[in-house]
């Protein structure tokens, strides 16, 4: 009888510690197009949990794959995880992609602009969405993922590319475009095929920021590390004076700002670029 209620127990532990579902797998595929074709063309990625990698192609239309993984916590997790969805939006001179939950603020709602993310329970399910990208030449480009991915951008040339990462390195190789990239977490590195003409902003909390121009390079180089500091193969740099702003106070005095990050010029100093860490060291080198 003790043998009998050991097997029968046995089988029970089995049958609960089975009751949570494996790990679930999905490729998801589209094929899009702008509504219009214009040097406006944006495509928009809102990621949270996976990497985004984009190269261009000789093609028309934006190829997007999405390696989707659900990992259950509970039984019901994979049931519990239709709450979560891939939207693909084009509207105007956009092509768009974010995920859709209860607990995600959509880019449409948030005034800022931006998507925002509040879990305030505990989700019976993790998730992954892992994007892969091709898009013609001269999409301009606007990404964002938070956690276990990088961003890549390969062989773009575009009117501008803004990337933004938290847990993660963010790499753009081969480019000719104005960029806005930062991350919390991670090495920002920038390989241009053709130097930037207006601006660059690269900036990391936790990582190192490298820029690897063409020769000859022109730009006013602001830069700025707590704990870092400035290497450059640049033989024409000069230091400029801080930055002066002048601030007014409500007393009706007038004081004058200086600003903490070092200054440099390089040929004409044409584009603008602001690079920026706290713990890491700037390297502005030329592309060998």
């Amino acid at each position: 009888m003790g043998i009998l209620k050991s097997l029968v127990l046995l089988l029970f532990l089995l049958t609960c510690s089975g009751a949570i579902a494996q790990q679930h797998t999905q490729k998801i595929v589209r094929e899009l197009s702008f509504s219009r074709k214009s040097p406006a063309n944006v495509l928009m990625v809102e990621n949270i949990d996976g990497f985004v990698h984009v190269e261009s192609y000789n093609g028309d239309k934006v190829l997007i794959e999405v390696e989707r993984i659900i990992r259950p916590k509970a039984a019901n997790g994979l049931e519990k995880a239709k709450e979560l969805s891939l939207e693909f939006e084009v509207s105007g001179d956009s092509i768009i992609s974010y995920l859709k939950a209860p607990y995600i603020q959509s880019h449409r709602t948030n005034a800022k602009g931006n998507r925002g993310v509040n879990i305030d329970r505990e989700l019976e399910y993790g998730f992954t969405h892992n994007f892969t990208i091709k898009v013609p030449q001269h999409t301009n480009l606007s990404m964002v993922t938070i956690n276990n991915g990088d961003l890549q951008v390969r062989n773009v040339t575009a009117d501008y590319i803004e990337a933004s990462n938290i847990n993660g390195p963010i790499l753009l190789e081969n480019i000719a475009a104005e960029v806005d990239a930062k991350t919390i977490n991670g090495n920002v590195v920038a390989t241009y095929r053709e130097n930037p003409k207006k601006q660059a902003r690269l900036e990391t909390l936790n990582g190192n920021v490298e820029l690897l121009y063409q020769k000859a390079l022109s730009a006013t180089i602001h830069f700025s590390a707590f704990n870092g500091d400035f290497y450059t193969d640049l033989e024409d740099l000069q230091q400029l004076s801080p930055k002066v702003e002048k601030v007014s106070s409500s007393d009706g005095t007038t004081t004058y700002k200086l600003g903490k990050a070092s200054t440099f010029k390089t040929g004409t100093g044409a584009a603008t670029l602001d690079l920026k860490t706290f713990n890491g060291k700037v390297i502005v080198k030329a592309k060998s």
